[in-house]
């Protein structure tokens, strides 16, 4: 899009906000405050403008938006040309300062560290050496009782685009000590500011870390994404967890409405493994599940056949909590170790869709099976159907959707991780530790095919039909069609799209169901109309 033609549609989408949510403007010289992530994805803006109006009505508060990205994306001390940037953006209300400002945000700031601030974070860091022996301590790192380690961990990863952390490097040493220095900032923070309640846009990286202090003081927190809106708390302090009610909510339909759900997952499956994208997986660009080819891809042999299905390295290995390995990374150098003491045919495989990929995962992956020669590379655009029909006997994954795709054609998946969205269901394997998955994986053996497609379609209806991701779109799909992709759901296509099928009548039905999510003590906001 045009420059001119963004300035012009920001323009619109300003006008819209102001004439859509008056309570934030009405409130902002309160004295409560509503904390809320400063961010540039457009659909970031759309999606909390809602949720900011609510709350600020509900709570009488004023809404304050904070920089999300110190540490992230740049450093926690802003240069003098980013200051001047930040001040006239302020200032003169240009680009997305301007949006915020048009739904009623009354202040946008950044982190400023105070000397005490400083010294408390010095004092805490020089424990260092004695605390942080090993990288499972890093991921486990509380200060107060206040997990953040895991943020700290993920952030870097993401950062630097690693595969995984050196604790005694310098540099990481760095990051860390500034990690502590933020940590304060935000102590500090809720301890002077009346904060009534917390809008995010992840519950990973440190931009999530007002999150782990407003859970801990019970203040409502919510996350705002493309796909769900979440309100976490203490007990539930990550995306993603509806997996633990899959059961419960599934058993509350009649018989025949169950066999209806199962029948509707059913269809839903086999179009993916036919190739098709769907609003099911929404930032997929590529079929994992496309055309076989002519040519034979495992060896022919008596052996058992082991596929590795590796996740990117950088992307928040700790996205539901901890795994059995710290990160993706660790975990495939000891499946790299183990494959030299077992005898299968050991393969390994990227997604097709690259883009899914933060950091250079293929090539690490080329380098890894150089260093451990008994795992095959194969091509990304092998197709799964070809593996499965050629005789895979296990698919290795720490918590990937592969767990719930393979057992369907009786082959059985491996997490690496007790936290995973079919952890409630028995037709995936999960080991209780990393003692039992190393000692599991060093002695399998030739199982029989299984058969248990009710319970994986009812773990897929549960995840993609039932706890749908058109909480604001009704059809991501068709969404990403109109815009010309994925990554333009965060861009200014997507306020054309917005504003261009607005529709008034709908506005207030989103409206008022979100007001009463928002009354709730639900964690997640169910798009009841596409359940109906």
């Amino acid at each position: 899009m045009s420059f001119v033609n963004t300035i012009l549609l920001r323009k619109k989408v300003k006008k819209k906000f102001s004439d859509l949510f008056k309570n934030a403007l009405l409130n902002k010289k309160k004295s409560k405050i509503i904390l809320l992530e400063f961010h540039n994805s457009t659909f970031s803006h759309i999606g909390s403008s809602y949720v900011c109006d609510i709350l600020s009505k509900k709570h009488n508060a004023r809404i304050e938006a904070f920089a999300g990205y110190p540490l992230l994306v740049s450093n926690l001390k802003q240069t003098i040309s980013q200051k001047l940037l930040w001040y006239f953006g302020n200032l003169l209300s240009l680009k997305t300062f301007g949006i915020y400002n048009s739904f009623g945000v009354a202040k946008i700031f950044w982190p400023k560290i105070k000397d005490d601030i400083y010294k408390k974070a010095l004092r805490e860091f020089k424990n260092y050496n004695a605390k942080i022996r090993k990288k499972e301590d890093v991921e486990n790192y509380k200060i107060e009782g206040i997990l953040f380690g895991d943020l700290i961990y993920d952030s870097f990863l993401k950062k630097k685009l690693y595969p995984t952390i050196k604790i005694e490097s310098d540099e990481f040493k760095k990051f860390f000590f500034e990690s502590i220095i933020l940590f304060f900032y935000w102590k500090y923070y809720f301890k002077n500011n009346k904060v009534s309640a917390v809008i995010l846009f992840h519950s990973v990286y440190l931009s999530a870390l007002p999150s782990r202090i407003s859970t801990s003081k019970k203040i409502p927190t919510y996350i705002v994404n493309i796909e769900k809106l979440y309100c976490i708390d203490n007990k539930r302090k990550f995306m993603g967890l509806e997996y633990l009610d899959y059961k419960k909510k599934f058993n509350i339909f009649s018989k025949s409405n169950k066999n209806n759900k199962l029948i509707e997952a059913e269809s839903s499956l086999i179009k993916r493994f036919n190739g098709k994208l769907s609003s099911d997986l929404i930032y997929t660009l590529k079929s994992a599940f496309g055309k076989k080819t002519n040519k034979r891809v495992l060896k022919r042999s008596n052996k058992l056949k082991i596929l590795i299905a590796p996740h990117s390295f950088c992307d928040s290995p700790h996205f539901f909590g901890n795994a059995f390995f710290p990160d993706n990374f660790e975990w495939l150098e000891n499946l790299g170790k183990i494959s030299n003491k077992t005898n299968y045919d050991w393969y390994i495989k990227c997604h097709p869709d690259f883009t899914s990929y933060f950091d250079n995962t293929p090539e690490i992956v080329k380098d890894f099976v150089k260093k451990y020669p008994k795992i095959k590379m194969l091509k990304a655009s092998i197709s799964h159907n070809q593996l499965i029909n050629e005789g895979i006997d296990y698919v290795l994954t720490v918590y990937g959707t592969i767990s719930g795709e393979y057992p369907y054609f009786g082959v059985n998946a491996i997490n690496a991780s007790t936290k995973h969205t079919q952890a409630r269901y028995s037709f995936t394997i999960t080991p209780k530790n990393r003692k039992d998955y190393i000692k599991l994986i060093k002695n399998l053996k030739k199982r029989k095919k299984f058969n248990k497609r009710r319970e994986i379609l009812e773990h897929h209806y549960m995840k993609y039909k039932f706890y749908n991701n058109g909480w604001f779109f009704d059809d991501l799909n068709e969404v990403k069609k109109s815009i010309n992709g994925y990554h333009n759901l965060v861009r200014p296509e997507l306020y054309k799209y917005w504003v261009e099928n607005f529709d008034l009548k709908n506005h207030f039905i989103k409206y008022k169901n979100l007001e009463k999510f928002l009354r709730s003590k639900n964690y997640v906001f169910i798009n009841n109309q596409k359940n109906n």
